[in-house]
């Protein structure tokens, strides 16, 4: 029986930090700590399949097998091989080292991390013909204090959801459009607007936000010790998603490129199919300044155009969004530093990367 009491670590998008801890919170997980991109918390052992396929901010869940100091090869080949691994790896494992990050350590060479760590291991299972299923491990030193992480998500991040085969220009990554979407506390009995849409990321997420990813595979759920559960746990969550599945939303989403839209529709039909969700949401053609005004209380979640995606400054333009929402609270994306001399002074902002680009979330409420 393995002990319940694990520390777990969610990765995110730096910035977007908050919007974890509403979803974790809300699942009744207690964090412990919390920095750039990364959020510590307890939970089961058991617990790992919910968390992969309900968390929608979060970009991976890795378990935290130990943590410690480590300014020598021998301090950490020690550690590792009397940490507690053999209740979780089963003899044939596949051991992979993922990934190494060192930050202002002793240790520097991440290729000899890497193999140390891999060698201690497998000495401590007893060896291994790595004909089994993938262990994939994360080892971040930091200060001269080393974790060892085991992700059980996989090589496709949680962003992966399966629906989104085509994207427009400079594409939102799913995981930071659930984030903004769940730091704005939007819920689905409030109409949603998404005037320069692009390939859909943003209402397609919204429509699916509390629906489990179901229908994709995750790492962990190859492994002996999680097999059962991970089996249980996606029948359960099926029926849910099914019960859920002729909810009616209110969203709405625009693009001034026909092309965008068409796309966007080609994506949300294929996310009815992987949330197993017969969600309404309306796509049209249209030039925000040309949109319909719209008087009663509503929501605008919005990655604005830039960089590859922008023809044109939208930025002189932008305050008509007030005229054609005059009820609206905004959630707007964009990366210009000036942003509020043209829209207004936000209530809150925030700054985070998106596809290499350094973006603000201007929140107005």
């Amino acid at each position: 029986m393995i002990n319940n009491n694990f520390k777990f670590v969610a990765f995110c998008t730096s910035g977007l930090e908050g919007a974890v801890a509403i979803e974790l919170k809300s699942l009744n997980y207690k964090i412990t700590y919390s920095s750039s991109g990364r959020i510590f918390f307890t939970a089961n052992f058991d617990d790992i399949p919910l968390l992969n396929m309900k968390l929608k901010s979060v970009d991976r869940i890795a378990l935290l097998i130990i943590e410690f100091q480590a300014e020598t090869f021998d301090e950490l080949y020690d550690n590792v091989y009397n940490s507690n691994l053999k209740e979780i790896l089963e003899r044939n494992a596949k051991i992979t080292i993922q990934k190494v990050k060192v930050t202002n350590s002793k240790l520097s060479a991440t290729g000899a991390i890497a193999s140390v760590v891999k060698k201690a291991i497998l000495n401590n299972i007893g060896g291994s013909n790595e004909t089994g299923p993938e262990y994939p491990f994360l080892i971040i030193l930091k200060d001269d204090k080393a974790y060892l992480l085991l992700d059980t998500t996989g090589k496709d991040g949680l962003h992966k959801r399966g629906y989104r085969l085509k994207t427009s220009k400079a594409p939102l990554r799913e995981t930071i459009a659930a984030g903004f979407i769940i730091l704005s506390r939007w819920n689905k009995d409030i109409p949603l607007f998404d005037p320069f849409c692009g390939s859909g990321t943003i209402p397609i997420e919204a429509a699916t936000i509390d629906i489990p990813n179901v229908n994709r595979t995750y790492v962990s759920e190859r492994w002996k010790v999680l097999k059962t559960t991970w089996e249980k746990s996606k029948i359960d969550l099926r029926k849910i998603n099914i019960a859920k599945a002729n909810n009616s939303v209110l969203i709405y989403a625009s693009d001034i490129d026909c092309k965008n839209i068409q796309i966007a529709q080609e994506n949300f039909e294929r996310a009815k199919k992987v949330f197993n969700v017969d969600a309404k949401l309306e796509f049209r053609c249209i030039d925000f300044k040309k949109l319909e005004p719209f008087y009663e209380y509503s929501y605008v979640i919005s990655n604005l155009p830039y960089g590859e995606r922008l023809d044109m400054d939208v930025l002189t333009d932008i305050k008509l969004l007030r005229e054609k929402f005059t009820n609206a609270k905004y959630y707007l994306l964009h990366p210009s530093e000036k942003f509020e001399k043209y829209f207004g002074k936000a209530t809150k902002k925030f700054r985070f990367q998106n596809s290499g680009i350094w973006t603000y979330g201007y929140m107005y409420y």
